[in-house]
C-alpha cells in the first residue's frame, strides 16, 4: 500500500468531516422524550371537551340543579322561622362591690333556664354570657318576634326583682350603720357640751374640773374619726358606688328571622345544585365511555 501525500491526506479528512458532522447533528437524532410528550398531549382533556360534555348533558345538569333549588325552596316553605330577642343587664353594686358576682348570676340563670339542654321547646333562653365584667347578655328564641321579646321581658323582670331585693337589703344595712354612726356622733357632741357646761360651773372643785376637761378632750378626740367614717359611708352610698341592677338594653323586637336564612339557603342551593349538576353530567359521560369501551372489547 502506498503512502498518502500531505495534500491527499487533507482532502481525505475534509471529505470525511461532513459525514461525521451529519451523524452527530441534533436534528438528525430524534429525542426520545418528544414521543412521550406528544402522547401526553394526546391524553389530556381540554376545556372545550369539558364544555362539550356539559352541553351534551345540559338537560340532565339543569334537572339536577332545579331539583336542589326546589328542595331548598320546599325546606324554606315548611321550616318554622326562629326569632331572637337580645337584652343586656348591668349588675348592681353596693359600696363598689357587686350585689352578686356576674359570673355567679350568669351560672344561676343558665341552670334556671336549662341553657344548652337538648329537647327544649321554644320559647327558651338561648344563651347567657358575661360581657365587660359587669354586664350580662341574654338571648331568647321563639317562633315569633313578639313571643321572643315577651319571654325575655319576663326573664329580665324576674332578674331585676330578685336583684332589687338583695340590693335593698344590702343598702339598708349600710344606711342603718350610717344612722347609728350619726346618732353616736350626736351623743358624743351632747356629752361634750354637758361636760363643758359642768366645767364652767364655779362650784366645781379644781380636781373635778380637770377630770371633766380630760373626759371632754377624749370625746372630742374621737369625733374626727367618727366624722371620717361617716363621710366614707356617705360616699359609698352615693350613686357612683351604689346602684341597683338595671337594664342597659331592653329586650329587642326582632324584625327578621334568625333562621332559616332565606338568601343564604337559596344561594347555597344554587351553588350546590350547579356542582351536583356538573358532577351528574361528567358521571353520565364516564358511564357512556365505559359502555362503549366494553362493546368494542367484546
Amino acid at each position: 500500500m502506498r503512502r498518502l501525500s500531505a495534500i491527499e491526506a487533507v482532502h481525505f479528512l475534509a471529505s470525511e468531516k461532513p459525514a461525521s458532522a451529519t451523524m452527530s447533528s441534533p436534528s438528525a437524532i430524534q429525542h426520545p422524550s418528544a414521543h412521550l410528550q406528544h402522547q401526553t398531549y394526546a391524553d389530556e382533556i381540554s376545556l372545550f371537551d369539558l364544555w362539550d360534555i356539559l352541553v351534551r348533558y345540559r338537560w340532565r345538569l339543569l334537572a339536577v340543579w332545579a331539583l336542589v333549588v326546589l328542595a331548598a325552596a320546599a325546606y324554606l316553605a315548611v321550616a318554622q322561622p326562629v326569632f331572637e330577642s337580645r337584652s343586656v343587664v348591668r349588675v348592681g353594686r353596693v359600696e363598689g362591690e357587686f350585689i352578686v358576682q356576674p359570673a355567679i348570676l350568669a351560672l344561676e340563670l343558665k341552670e334556671r333556664y336549662e341553657v344548652g339542654e337538648k329537647g327544649r321547646e321554644r320559647p327558651f333562653m338561648k344563651s347567657v354570657k358575661v360581657e365587660d365584667t359587669d354586664a350580662i347578655v341574654l338571648q331568647a328564641e321563639a317562633h315569633s318576634a313578639e313571643e321572643a321579646q315577651s319571654f325575655l321581658l319576663e326573664a329580665v323582670s324576674e332578674v331585676l326583682e330578685q336583684q332589687l331585693l338583695q340590693y335593698n337589703d344590702a343598702r339598708s344595712l349600710r344606711e342603718r350603720a350610717l344612722a347609728d354612726l350619726e346618732a353616736e356622733i350626736e351623743l358624743l357632741n351632747g356629752q361634750a357640751q354637758q361636760l363643758a357646761e359642768v366645767a364652767e360651773n364655779a362650784n366645781v372643785d379644781e380636781a373635778v374640773r380637770a377630770l371633766i376637761v380630760l373626759q371632754r378632750s377624749t370625746l372630742q378626740a374621737d369625733l374626727p374619726a367618727l366624722h371620717e367614717k361617716k363621710l366614707e359611708l356617705q360616699r359609698a352610698l352615693s350613686r357612683i358606688q351604689t346602684y341597683p341592677t338595671q337594664v342597659i338594653r331592653e329586650p329587642t323586637l326582632p324584625e327578621h328571622a334568625s333562621s332559616p336564612r332565606k338568601a343564604l339557603t337559596l344561594g347555597l342551593a344554587l351553588v350546590l345544585g350547579g356542582m351536583l349538576g356538573c358532577l351528574a353530567a361528567f358521571l353520565s359521560e364516564f358511564l357512556h365511555q365505559a359502555k362503549n369501551r366494553h362493546r368494542q372489547s367484546a
